[in-house]
């Protein structure tokens, strides 16, 4: 399906959804009331009556035969409307369960009651003294004079007070040689003998979990699901399409589009106070979580459409899903404040409020309710650990990564710059190269980068280069951030070379383009933020006078001409002017100590440089005006993006190396790979690397022929999310390396250092963040 089909499909669910909703149901869902199980009841069978009551049921059981694509826009627009929201088991996993591993009979029997919410399911997994353990559960189940005899207690099933039958998992061969082994999947009516069910009221005040009680309770054998002692293979079979669905994604975008309405409404237009400000920041950093998220669940649904099983993306998914509805929950309770303390009875019952503090305070109910959606469906700790399994044996990105989307051209030119990189720029070559008499220097590595052909492909085909879009540039640049390569490649090639084409075509910049793709001149390029240049006009030219404390790249560069292109507000008519300043020009600052070369923490180079009316004669101007402001603005934007890349795939390695490290590092006799709390951190890390990749993944696919804007606003957000990312990689390899992580002839220790100077780089996560209030 087309996204022109998708939004077709969208706004025929909106015109459905915004008339078919009884009011009584869209004035309680409104004022944030809990759903009742007449209210869910009487909206399944709407449902039903429109042919929407399973969207991830085949058509020959009664469903709709979506896609999923389809199934995420309708629970898209299901979460956003006024609709009642609550879980059904029946629909969601039974179901699709009793469809693989049931009979005709039973699939004959229980779909069509599911569909129209004359039965509701309970899922009687958990047992109170099993845990996350599932495969320790003790009910059993004994054949019996040609029936199952199920003893035993379940608890924690969600809405199980609703329900009138359970799909069951019960022990039927305690000699089994495994706990998984020996376990079969029972379909329980709850109003049998022997049957009692016990509401758990939860923590928001309303009953949502039970304990259910099975005393030589009688099954049939008809309703034995699959072989005997098959059950732990049905239970673990659910498919992790419908496991995908866990992650939420669909409530968390839901979640925040009503939170940026609240919090306008809230705050409007008033002068900003210190908690404004730190409400904003906090919504600003969801939004970007929240977009990293749906980056990370479109690929998982692509591989599911495909026929892959995306397991351990279900498990990444889960974990940032509930993780940022949860958040977005607590910053809503935040932004109400105290009025959220007040709690309304009448809420309990799915009755609506009578006024807005009511409705406060019944917010509440929700934040408390997701609370424990970290536990259900296998726990935060439980999903850390299926994520660490896979981290520890090198069954992820950081070992097998996958292969950019990218032309044959660059993906030819990757291969030959990755491999050159392995022979040429090993660790032990460049720490060589750093502590020779004159460290390592641009020509060094860009010489042989030349002759790969990694500069031609940023150039026009009318100058001979290879024209690759802006997106496989990005591309390279991880690969150099990958190997730590401190020639400014970035700095004083590739982006210099992104201005001029950014700026109309002129025999000036055409002469600088050639220049930089043959490797004979390297422009330094001002971009921080507090750089600032001022030309007067003077004769037929300027005096510029100004001061960048921050070059990156060689202001005296060793095999190649170094100039300089800054930017600067012509007196006395304010119009910005682009100046390429020559390279006798910086030579004679040098000279004069207005030019300082200095190195960053991490090896790179750099300078500030400092002017006092220096003469610039006219023809050194190559642009001005609003030509040239849009083109800054697309050359920061790409700037970001190339830094942010870097940051990423130097994170990447880090992790890596990390976690061969860890894997034969011994104490007390065991490998650190086998100590849980370290399982953990190292999951967690992974999964803040992999959210903010497949968000970099999802911005350069629509990078080449973005606005200006769009690049502007997308690269801040990566850019916060890469610097949040790398500061806690850069400074966690650390520790779990010990005291070994922090000597200077240690990889990690140079990795580190990249990682959080990058972020401090063309301003760090908080500055970006600021800048998307």
């Amino acid at each position: 399906m087309t996204d022109t089909d998708l939004d077709g499909f969208r706004q025929l669910l909106r015109q459905f959804l915004s008339s078919a909703v009884p009011p009584d149901i869209q004035a309680a869902t409104s004022s944030h009331a809990l759903v009742t199980r007449e209210q869910a009841s009487r909206w399944q069978k709407i449902l039903h009556q429109q042919g929407w009551a399973a969207p991830s049921w085949p058509r020959q059981y009664g469903g709709t035969g979506w896609s999923l694509r389809e199934q995420a826009v309708f629970k898209e627009e299901l979460a956003a409307s006024d609709a009642p929201h609550a879980e059904n088991l029946g629909i969601d996993t039974i179901g699709p369960t009793l469809m693989r591993f049931g009979t005709p009979a039973q699939c004959q029997r229980f779909l069509p009651r599911m569909l129209n919410f004359d039965d509701y399911w309970a899922q009687g997994y958990s047992e109170p003294d099993a845990g996350s353990d599932l495969a320790a559960l003790k009910t059993s189940a004994r054949l019996r004079d040609g029936e199952w005899v199920l003893n035993g207690s379940k608890i924690w099933q969600s809405l199980g007070h609703w329900a009138n039958w359970a799909l069951v998992l019960a022990r039927t061969n305690p000699e089994a040689a495994r706990k998984q082994d020996g376990i079969s999947v029972f379909l329980v009516d709850l109003q049998a003998p022997g049957v009692s069910v016990r509401p758990i009221q939860y923590i928001h005040g309303a009953p949502f979990h039970v304990q259910i009680f099975f005393d030589e309770v009688r099954i049939p054998a008809d309703q034995l699901v699959g072989e005997v002692d098959q059950g732990w293979h049905i239970a673990k079979g659910l498919l992790v399409i419908e496991r995908l669905f866990v992650a939420r994604v669909a409530e968390c975008k839901a979640g925040l589009a009503a939170l940026e309405a609240e919090m306008a409404q809230r705050l409007g237009r008033s002068p900003d106070n210190a908690q404004h400000v730190l409400l904003r920041s906090r919504l600003a950093a969801l939004r970007v979580r929240g977009q990293a998220l749906d980056a990370c669940w479109n690929p998982a649904i692509a591989l599911a459409e495909a026929g892959g099983s995306p397991a351990l993306q279900a498990s990444l998914l889960k974990l940032d899903g509930i993780e940022l509805l949860q958040d977005i929950h607590l910053l809503d309770m935040d932004l109400r404040g105290r009025q959220s303390l007040r709690l309304s009875p009448q809420a309990l019952q799915g009755l609506p409020a009578t006024h807005a503090e009511q409705a406060d305070g019944n917010a509440a109910l929700h934040f408390w309710r997701y609370r424990g959606s970290s536990l259900a469906g296998g726990s935060t700790e439980v999903q850390l650990g299926i994520v660490a399994k896979a981290v520890l044996g090198q069954q992820t990105a950081l070992h097998q990564p996958p292969a950019p989307p990218v032309s044959p051209e660059c993906a030819m030119l990757l291969e030959s710059l990755r491999s050159w990189l392995d022979r040429q720029h090993s660790f032990d070559l460049r720490q060589k190269r750093l502590q020779a008499v004159d460290g390592e220097t641009a020509s060094d590595v860009l010489t042989p980068l030349i002759d790969l052909g990694l500069l031609a492909m940023n150039l026009p085909e009318r100058l001979d280069g290879l024209e690759r879009p802006p997106s496989e540039s990005v591309r390279t640049m991880a690969a150099l951030g990958e190997s730590l390569v401190n020639a400014p490649v970035l700095w004083q090639s590739v982006l210099p070379m992104q201005l001029l084409q950014a700026l109309p075509a002129s025999a000036a910049s055409d002469a600088l383009l050639r220049g930089l793709g043959a490797g004979s001149l390297r422009l330094g390029l001002p971009l921080e933020e507090d750089a600032s240049f001022a030309a007067t006009a003077r004769g037929d030219g300027w005096t510029l006078t100004g001061r960048a404390a921050l070059v990156m790249g060689e202001g005296q560069a060793q095999g190649a001409d170094a100039g300089l292109l800054l930017s600067a507000s012509e007196s006395p008519s304010g119009e910005l002017l682009l100046l390429h300043l020559t390279p006798q020009q910086l030579a004679q600052c040098a000279a004069r100590d207005q030019l300082q070369a200095y190195r960053l923490h991490d090896g790179r180079p750099a300078f500030a440089v400092q002017f006092e009316q220096l003469p610039i004669a006219s023809h050194q101007r190559i642009a001005q005006g609003e030509p040239l402001r849009q083109a800054l603005q697309k050359t920061h934007g790409f700037a970001l993006l190339a830094l942010s890349a870097e940051s990423l795939a130097a994170s990447r390695e880090a992790l890596r190396q990390t976690v061969d490290y860890l894997c034969i590092r011994k104490q007390f006799s065991r490998p650190l790979s086998e100590f849980q709390v370290l399982q953990h951190r190292v999951a967690d890390l992974y999964r803040q690397w992999s959210k903010a990749s497949h968000y970099l993944d999802s911005v350069l696919e629509a990078l080449d022929g973005a606005p200006a804007e769009t690049l502007t606003r997308q690269a801040r957000q990566l850019k916060y999310l890469s610097g949040v990312t790398g500061r806690r990689m850069a400074l966690d390899v650390l520790q779990l390396h010990g005291a070994i992580g922090f000597q200077d002839e240690t990889p990690i220790s140079h990795y580190a250092k990249r990682i959080f100077d990058n972020d401090l780089l063309l301003g760090n996560a908080d500055h970006h963040l600021g800048c998307l209030l």
